[in-house]
């Protein structure tokens, strides 16, 4: 829009961020943005700008291109947009096979879905009733647990023996790809809650084997983000991303009928479970802002009060454009072996967002404050 071809900076960002170990409201970013660019030109560059990184400062060779999934598939396979693949412990939908034997439990259920943990079919009852517990929790708020589990011998046993037959019973262990000595962990309930229940179980349980180890890594790029996210509270749609991304251009023809059918021009670089860097192609064309802002319930007086500069900024011709943007924090943090970035960061911000050596925000008086 300013006719600037391209640039790559280092940029200070200020955000009003849930503060966890890799947010902080004050944190630094590496960031591309480019004029006449597809996703397939970002995902090169950066993917080389990546292996680049790996090579130079950890020493390590990334010859494979590196994995592309579909945001669905990482959803139904892992239960989170930022998979860990350091191990396996993949779901799988068990709704057909639960359903339909006097469970009601399962039976009332949207969604039934498990995986198979390794080698803990020897975990004892009380193993089991702290991962229930766990699960059960408030931030994670799941009503309870079934387990599968798999013998030596091959035997299945199960929590739900009373309602199903052992050849059931073997089906789900078998759709999980459980092997003998494993324990499948099954969860149900509404799919997409119920697959994020999962998954903090299922890095919980990798956390106990020591699957998740610092010094191996596992980079892949999410793709195929749905454009928008549909809140029963408020009963509208929100932006996944923000509302300048791009759909799809074979999903433009659903943004009337079916919105949450459009996929978005949006990508992230994963590594470890931690979304290490994130972009989107962006809207050029001032119709399809227009109708982007329709359909997340601005008017259009409302639109142009709060995003007027870019309307009209669009007025004058934008050429395609599209960039990313890495946490350097992140991956420094990444680098390290460190779970959280306040490690990486010279002065960060504790829990309550203050600066405990400037002991900031500080008080402002009455006379600053008119000024």
């Amino acid at each position: 829009v300013a006719g600037y071809d391209k640039y790559f900076q280092i940029v200070r960002c200020f955000r009003d961020e849930d503060l966890r170990a890799d947010r902080q409201p004050e944190f630094t970013q590496i960031d591309c943005e480019m004029s006449f660019v597809e996703q397939e030109d970002v995902l090169e560059i950066f993917e080389r700008w990546a292996k680049h990184m790996f090579r130079e400062v950890m020493g390590i060779e990334l010859t494979e291109p590196l994995r592309r999934m579909p945001w669905i598939e990482a959803m139904e396979k892992y239960g989170s947009d930022k998979p860990d693949l350091r191990f396996g412990m993949e779901f799988a939908d068990l709704t057909d096979l639960a359903q339909g034997h006097g469970f009601a439990v399962f039976d009332d259920a949207e969604y039934v879905t498990g995986f198979a943990a390794t080698g803990c079919a020897g975990y004892t009852r009380k193993q089991i009733d702290a991962l229930t517990e766990f699960v059960k929790r408030q931030q994670i708020g799941a009503k309870g647990l079934v387990w599968i589990r798999v013998e030596a011998d091959g035997n299945v046993k199960s929590s739900v023996d009373k309602f199903y037959s052992p050849e059931q019973v073997r089906a789900m262990a078998e759709r999980a790809g459980a092997k003998a000595g494993d324990l499948v962990l099954i969860l149900c309930g509404k799919k997409f809650k119920t697959l994020t229940q999962l998954c903090a179980l299922r890095l919980e349980v990798a956390q106990q084997l020591s699957l998740r180890d610092p010094k191996k890594f596992a980079p892949l790029w999410v793709i195929d983000f749905p454009l928008f996210e549909w809140d029963d509270e408020t009963q509208r749609y929100y932006a996944v991303h923000h509302p300048f991304t791009s759909p799809k251009l074979e999903d433009v023809q659903y943004l009337d009928n079916d919105p949450g059918r459009v996929r978005a021009n949006a990508y992230d670089f994963v590594c470890n479970g931690t979304e290490i860097g994130g972009g989107s192609i962006r809207i050029h064309d001032s119709k399809l802002q227009a109708k982007m802002f329709e359909l997340l319930g601005f008017t259009a007086e409302q639109a142009q009060e709060r995003f007027g500069f870019l309307m009209n900024a669009f007025k004058y011709g934008a050429p395609p454009h599209g960039g990313l943007a890495f946490g350097f924090d992140r991956l420094c943090s990444l680098f390290g072996g460190s779970e959280s970035i306040r490690d990486y960061i010279a002065f960060p911000k504790n829990n309550n967002g203050r600066d405990m050596m400037l002991d900031a925000p500080g008080y402002i008086d009455q006379a600053q404050l008119d000024e």
